[in-house]
């Protein structure tokens, strides 16, 4: 089965996995990554108004596959009168 590192980075930095984690495809490790993305909006939203969330993709080889991002922003517009 195929190795792949995913690298994630929720604002303050890159976090590699430390171990490659086995998937039968790279389509199903980036579907795994979209998950994690997820999830790290998830934590991080809650308690804040702006988050730069990442996550990335190295084969085997270590060559980059695959990136995602996610820049999110809020602000409060014009409060109830």
């Amino acid at each position: 089965m195929p190795k792949f590192t995913i690298t994630t980075d929720a604002g303050d930095g890159p976090d590699a996995f430390d171990q490659p984690l086995d998937f039968p495809s790279a389509k199903a490790a980036t579907a795994d990554a979209k998950v994690a993305l997820t999830e790290m909006a998830r934590e991080r939203l809650p308690e804040n108004e702006e988050a730069n969330l990442a996550v990335a993709i190295r084969d085997e080889a270590g060559t980059e596959i695959y990136r995602a991002g996610l820049h999110f922003e809020a602000q409060a517009v014009n409060g109830p009168k």
